[in-house]
Parts: C-alpha cells; structure tokens; sequence
C-alpha cells in the first residue's frame, strides 16, 4: 500500500500547476488560456503520473483498485471540474462572474474534500478512481530497502 501524499504537498503542487496555465496564459496570448487549460485537463497523465507540480513536489496519481499508473482519460476525469469552472471565463459579459462564482464553490467543494477525507481524495479522485501518493517516500523506502 502506498503512502498517500500529504495535503500541503497536493495544494502546493495544484498551486503550482495553476500558476503554468497563468504562464501559459500570458506568454501564449490570445490561445494560451486554452492551451494552460488544456495542460490542466491532461497534466496528469504525463510523467508515469505527475503532472509538473506533482513532479516538483514528489507527488504521483496512481489508479486505486491497482496502484497502477493512470492514463490520459483518468486524468481527464478527474481534473474535469476544476477546468470546467475557468472554462467559464470564455463566456462573454458574464464570464468572469461566472468563472469566480462557480470556481469558487467548485474549488471549495474539492478542498472541502480534500481537508476532511483521511488519506486527502478530492471529488475528482472519486470519480476516476484514483489517488495522490508521495513518490518521494516511495523511491527512499526503496533505497532504505536496498541498504539494508
């Protein structure tokens, strides 16, 4: 059974990752928004699991029945929520009300979540059938292992 990643680590990671798409964003005008949006959606999947905060931080997605690595569609589905609410910055005059309203009680849902859940599952995690691991701790257990 692997280590759950603790619930600093996953907002710093998701922090992270949400400053990429407001790089993105800004450097790739007009279409960047979509592209950070994009990576958002997908990041997941890259890196056997890590989108690049989960890289920097250490922390993995695996599937939960298997502890296998995910694939793009399970990234998909459970980043699908937190794009769908900064999607709606795409909808003209009421966009950003929308995109500030709605993201806020979707990301609120998710930390609320996060917070109360004891190994840190979001919404997203339930519904793709995933969790959030500390690779870190994996790959030093590994070594502690081999050492002794």
């Amino acid at each position: 059974m692997e280590q759950a990643a603790s619930k600093l680590n996953r907002f710093i990671a998701k922090a992270i990752d949400l400053l990429i798409v407001g790089f993105f964003s800004k450097v790739f005008y007009p279409y960047g928004f979509m592209a950070g949006l994009l990576y958002l959606l997908i990041g997941d999947g890259f890196f056997d699991g890590q989108s690049l905060g989960k890289k920097l931080i250490g922390l993995k997605v695996i599937t939960v029945p298997g502890e296998k690595k995910i694939e793009f569609k399970d990234s998909i589905i459970r980043n699908m929520f937190l794009v769908i609410a900064l999607a709606f910055a795409f909808i003209p005059l009421f966009g950003l009300f929308l995109m500030f309203t709605a993201g806020l009680l979707i990301y609120g849902i998710e930390i609320y979540y996060i917070i109360t859940n004891p190994i840190g599952e979001r919404l997203g995690d339930r519904l793709a059938f995933t969790k959030v691991i500390d690779n870190t701790r994996r790959h030093s257990d590994a070594a502690t292992t081999l050492v002794d």
